[in-house]
């Protein structure tokens, strides 16, 4: 029979060759330690290990983080590094450690977990939903506007002393805007701002009737230049841009493309809903398409997973954005049965309270939203809209109804920046 607890520094050799097997990636065996006992994230306190007749054959991660959704911090556990021992695997050895780290997150009150998936199958059985896919966009340097390079001139700069401090404000007035953007450790920023290659820019406001030059920063984008092998093209892949206005934001890309004499493409994640590229000319402009795809500007990126435990506790944890009153039925799995769950939801000021159903969950209520706890979980904290669930068949509910929760559910896409 398994046994769980929490891992010990004489683990580690072991710990290492469970990882090395899990994730047959270059990272040698003293990065994996890191991995380990100096994440970003937090060391072997939240490591939880899973012993078989006396072995240790397997481990993950159960952070405890908070996140953004609908303008309020949620409790989230993050789920990472999840690894099983080769002669462990086929057992249901990673479903029985899944199943107590949900306990522990559950236990802790977590309102959700979330993670990044080696296999989707995999988590979809255990009650995980996909969440909003994103643009990686590959765009050429000389494609961004000349307005938008005029606009960095005097106004985007290189970062001085105490510019982290402007950073991690910044940061932190975006997150609470976005969702799903993890509140960063002491840790993580240290270990953030002191990479060697990470390069910053920052941008600074305009004072009315100064004209260009202020002190105030109102964001700034951090980058790498990579190069496969010497005198091949260089890239600028973008980390994150942080921006509190749409003109800083073009300020920002402006300056970049202000590289075009070194660098031949910017590499870019947006929102899966973000026009960006069609301000721009040429994008694909050093790259020649094909028969089937003539104008080829990135790639469809997926993001996290996400499960709900405690669906009041789900409901109630998050910011909406608009008021009203709407009941929901959580069916099982994929049948019309309820699964013990229904609820009636009533948000005022943005925030919500869970109480008895208004209406009969025996028959389809007209008032009622029917779904899965998936279904939910994608609803609520993972930037899916009902209309666009009832259409996929991860929920039922009318076209008034659909339209109506939309109203006062509806959050950003989901844009986490910080894999773990």
């Amino acid at each position: 029979m398994s046994r769980f607890r929490r891992a010990k520094e004489s683990d580690l050799e072991r710990l290492v060759e469970i990882h090395l097997a899990a994730y047959p990636d270059p990272r040698n065996v003293e990065a994996r330690q890191r991995n380990f006992t100096h994440n970003p994230f937090g060391g072997l306190e939240h490591l939880v290990v899973v012993e078989d007749a006396g072995a240790v054959v397997g481990h993950a991660f159960l952070f405890p983080f908070q996140a953004s959704f609908g303008g309020v911090a949620v409790k989230v556990g993050g789920i990472a590094s999840v690894g099983i021992a080769p002669e462990a695997r086929g057992r249901g050895i990673a479903t029985a450690l899944m199943s107590y780290l949900h306990g522990l997150s559950d236990r802790r009150g977590d309102a959700l977990t979330m993670l990044y998936a080696f296999r989707h199958g995999f988590y979809e059985r255990l009650g995980y939903a996909t969440t909003s896919s994103r643009k990686r966009l590959a765009i050429d340097t000389r494609s961004v506007p000349g307005a938008w390079r005029a606009l960095a001139r005097g106004r985007v700069r290189g970062v001085r002393p105490g510019d982290d401090k402007t950073i991690r404000r910044l940061h932190a007035r975006a997150a609470e805007r976005a969702s799903g953007w993890i509140t960063r450790p002491k840790r993580f920023w240290e270990m953030l701002l002191a990479r060697e290659r990470r390069m910053t820019l920052v941008c600074e406001g305009r004072r009315p009737g100064v004209g260009q030059g202020n002190a105030k920063a109102t964001g700034y984008v951090a980058f790498t230049l990579a190069q496969e092998q010497f005198h091949a093209e260089t890239l600028v892949e973008v980390d994150e841009l942080v921006a509190e206005d749409d003109e800083t934001r073009r300020a920002l890309l402006g300056a970049l493309a202000g590289m075009r004499d070194q660098a031949a493409e910017i590499i870019l994640e947006v929102a899966e809903t973000d026009p960006l590229e069609r301000a721009l000319v040429d994008p694909d402009g050093r790259r020649f398409g094909t028969d089937a795809v003539e104008h080829g500007l990135g790639e469809i990126v997926g993001g996290p997973m996400v499960r709900i435990e405690d669906v009041p506790r789900a409901i109630v944890a998050r910011g909406y954005g608009g008021n009203g009153a709407f009941d929901v039925v959580v069916r099982s799995s994929d049948d019309d049965e309820p699964d013990g769950i229904a609820v009636g939801v009533r948000v005022l000021d943005g925030r919500a309270e869970v109480g008895p159903p208004r209406g009969s969950v025996d028959v389809r209520e007209p008032r009622a939203l029917w779904t899965t706890r998936a279904g939910l979980a994608a609803i609520l904290y993972g930037g899916l809209s009902v209309t666009d669930a009832v259409a996929l068949g991860l929920a039922d509910a009318d076209g008034r109804l659909a339209s109506r929760v939309d109203a006062i559910v509806k959050m950003p896409p989901l844009t986490s920046i910080d894999a773990f």
